[in-house]
């Protein structure tokens, strides 16, 4: 699941990916909710991760 959105949000936004998906994750931490939060933290990370193997592939 959280491979699948990463990879959405890199095909739809590109590289302000990163960005879309901290925005949503400090939108959950306002709110306080925390699962949510974690989700969109772990988005964040798989993003970075898949654009360094990206960037290695090149």
């Amino acid at each position: 699941m959280i491979r699948k959105l990463s990879i959405d949000l890199i095909s739809q936004y590109g590289d302000d990916a990163g960005t879309i998906a901290m925005m949503k994750a400090a939108e959950y931490a306002s709110m306080l909710d925390n699962e949510n939060w974690m989700l969109w933290e772990k988005v964040i990370a798989m993003i970075e991760e898949l654009n360094n193997a990206r960037s290695l592939d090149s």
